[in-house]
């Protein structure tokens, strides 16, 4: 049983509930219970009471305000169409939209529900002039009310422009000298990020324009009860240890008071804050919303004069406005580089070459091959594969004779004149038949300057040695990462994978793979921002070419190998591996000297015998370029490097100098010593003058 204390909270309760429960207006009808809404409609036997007259229904029942009528099937699409224009928002940029109507409502006195539908109607109208690359000016709106856009129905263009004077002027002009709505209409994740921006932009401008302060946030206090100050307690008390830093510094004892204090200059006003509050408010907030969205932009601009598809890679799906990608300084680099590369046919030449096999892939555009007996094998079309028949053809075939030609053949049993002709047009090869052909396999040469519809995959991967060492610095830097940016992009063209092997001194190998993805792209920065240094042994990089040729997804890749030729010899072992590789693979190791021939250094024998193979027909072949012997490098004046590094050509002056000086004192020292011992310390003299220049031999080499 219950006792008294219980039935009294029991009838409190239920008071409680009758009076928060609402109460039906006169003559409505009662709302049916959960399980009447579940049993669904009566049943058709039971007889339904009259409907009541129209004007009934009319005083009964309020009219429906515009876009809440339910849709038949109800569910979400009813629930977006009671929401009005505000339904059709993307649910990233709700917070924003709710704040900002907040801030109208409270701040300035605004119908917070009506504040919030014009800045959902403003957003949509900024949503469908970037998806058109346009800006949100008045003839773009007039132009998306003409296209019949939900949000411009029964108003005017002038009617649709969002957000008020003069923020809505500074953000077109902004975002106008950005040059941000192309990148809009093509990346929908930079469309979002550059709507959630102009949101935030908005509300920071109404925040200090109507004076709302941020709520006061609460101390933050863990398991063990420590309580942690706030931000805003945090920045007073650095404001007090500042203050009281420069007060104690600036007491200089009782002379320095005795000083009349000199009269501070007035600091000039500024161009903004000599405008109107709204306006340079206005100014402010657009100058940093132009200073977030500048990098990023200047960075998708570069990647895509770099090479097609790089734009898209960051721009996608993955588009962070926030992010260390957009500061990087290989960006600058890579712009650079691209112009160096408008021009270098040969270079393109070259990286197109690289890779065996003819491959079978998917049909597209591509260079035509032409049969070349001392070639590579490719894809040339041939009868002698019948894969398909592509059109009428005249031959010699009689198994592809048309139904015309056999009817000749078969009159000539009656009519002489009839054999003749149709073995005349069978000496002739001049007999109408059907073309059926295919792709075969044959050595093949590529003609680059014709393209027809060909299997794609018709090049092997690249594999690419790449030296950094020291005396690869200057320009001989330039044009080697200039070709790791050519070997990308004709991968990403082609469809093929690219490596890239950095070596330097012993063991001083770094791996890059370069393909389509965030990953290589960060891979392409960080070499593009390397500093070459370093020694040249080439032993590492080629071992672990020779390994990775053992993977099938790499088995017909071609080796290209970039240095200035100042390479020593692999070892016996490596060398017997590489041999095998070209006799068994068919593997073809390229070289490129990056130098001028008369400043080398050193001979490139070693490079020239590393890249020699042996053909099937007993040819030697030797596939070794010079960069400065390709006529577009002599063609540009630009591309006429002095390829002697400065640097290090200083550098090394600078040490012959400190060896010389170094050795004339020493010189100098020895004939004083000379002079007071009576010229019996010749021999010992010599002695010590050999060691002193070994001395300084050793250290100009370290230097």
């Amino acid at each position: 049983m219950l006792s008294a204390a219980q039935h009294r909270q029991a009838a409190a309760a239920a008071a409680r509930g009758a009076r928060l429960a609402p109460r039906p207006a006169a003559g409505a009808a009662p709302r049916p219970t959960a399980r009447a809404a579940r049993a669904g409609p009566p049943a058709p036997h039971r007889r339904r009471s009259p409907a009541p007259p129209a004007a009934a229904a009319a005083t009964a029942a309020p009219p429906a305000p515009p876009h809440a009528a339910p849709a038949p099937g109800g569910g979400h699409s009813a629930l977006l169409r009671g929401l009005g224009d505000t339904g059709d928002v993307p649910p990233a940029l709700m917070p924003f939209l709710l704040r900002l109507a907040h801030i109208l409502g409270h701040a300035e006195g605004r119908d917070s529900a009506a504040a919030l539908s014009e800045s959902a109607r403003g957003v949509m109208g900024w949503r469908a002039c970037l998806n058109r690359g346009l800006l949100p000016d008045l003839e773009a709106l007039s132009q998306c009310a003409r296209d019949g856009e939900a949000f411009a129905a029964g108003r005017s263009a002038e009617e649709l422009l969002w957000p008020e004077e003069p923020l809505r002027g500074a953000l077109l002009r902004g975002l106008s000298r950005l040059g941000v709505a192309r990148l809009a209409k093509k990346y929908p994740a930079v469309e979002e990020a550059l709507l959630r921006s102009v949101l935030g932009t908005v509300v920071a401008y109404y925040k200090e324009l109507l004076g709302v302060q941020e709520e006061e946030e609460a101390p933050e206090v863990d398991e063990y009860g420590t309580v942690y100050k706030t931000v805003a307690q945090l920045a007073e008390e650095e404001a007090a240890a500042r203050a009281a830093r420069s007060g104690a510094g600036g007491g200089g004892g009782a002379a320095e008071a005795v000083q009349p204090a000199q009269p501070k200059k007035q600091k000039k006003p500024s161009l903004v804050e000599q405008l109107p509050p709204d306006r340079a408010a206005a100014v402010r907030h657009v100058r940093e919303l132009y200073q977030k969205w500048e990098a990023p932009v200047q960075t998708l601009s570069r990647a895509g004069r770099a090479f097609e598809g790089l734009e898209a890679l960051l721009g996608g799906d993955g588009f962070q406005l926030e992010g260390n990608i957009w500061k990087r300084q290989g960006w600058a680099a890579l712009d650079e580089l691209r112009r160096k590369l408008e021009n270098l046919r040969e270079l393109r030449d070259l990286v197109r070459s690289l890779g065996r096999g003819g491959g079978w892939g998917p049909l597209r555009r591509a260079p035509v091959q032409r049969l070349d007996m001392s070639g590579r094998p490719g894809l040339l079309r041939t009868v002698l594969e019948a894969q398909e028949t592509r059109g009428l053809t005249r031959s010699g075939d009689i198994s592809r004779l048309l139904p015309a030609e056999a009817a000749v053949l078969a009159r000539g049993r009656t009519v002489r004149q009839s054999k003749l002709l149709f073995f005349a047009r069978l000496a002739e090869k001049g007999l109408q038949t059907y073309e059926r052909d295919g792709w075969g396999e044959f050595p093949t040469k590529i003609n680059p300057d014709r393209r027809e519809i060909r299997p794609t995959a018709d090049r092997g991967p690249i594999l690419l040695c790449v030296d950094t060492s020291g005396s690869m610095r200057g320009a001989r830097e330039s044009v080697a990462k200039a070709l790791a940016l050519e070997c990308m992009r004709a991968a990403r063209e082609q469809e093929r994978d690219c490596y890239v092997f950095a070596f330097s001194g012993p063991q001083e190998v770094r791996e890059l793979e370069l393909n389509d993805d965030m990953r290589s792209v960060n891979n392409l920065l960080d070499f593009m921002e390397k500093i070459f240094n370093g020694g040249s042994d080439f032993n590492e990089p080629v071992s672990r070419c020779l390994s990775r040729l053992t993977d099938a997804k790499w088995a017909n890749s071609d080796i290209l190998l970039v240095s200035d030729g100042e390479l020593r010899q692999p070892g016996h072992e490596i060398m017997r591996k590489l041999a095998g590789a070209k006799d068994k693979l068919a593997l073809r190791v390229h070289g490129l000297i990056i130098g001028s021939p008369e400043k080398q250094r050193a001979d490139p024998a070693v490079l020239r015998a590393l890249c020699t193979s042996y053909l099937p027909n007993g040819k030697v072949e030797t596939l070794v370029s010079e960069f400065s012997d390709w006529a577009s490098v002599q063609d540009d004046e630009s591309m006429q490097y002095d390829w002697d590094d400065a640097e290090g050509n200083t550098r090394r002056r600078l040490a012959g100098l400190a060896r010389e000086k170094a050795r004339q004192a020493e010189m100098r020292r020895l004939r004083q010593d000379e002079r007071r011992s009576g010229g019996g310390g010749a021999g010992q003299a010599a002695s010590l003058m050999d060691g002193v220049m070994s001395t300084a031999v050793n250290r100009g080499k370290k230097l």
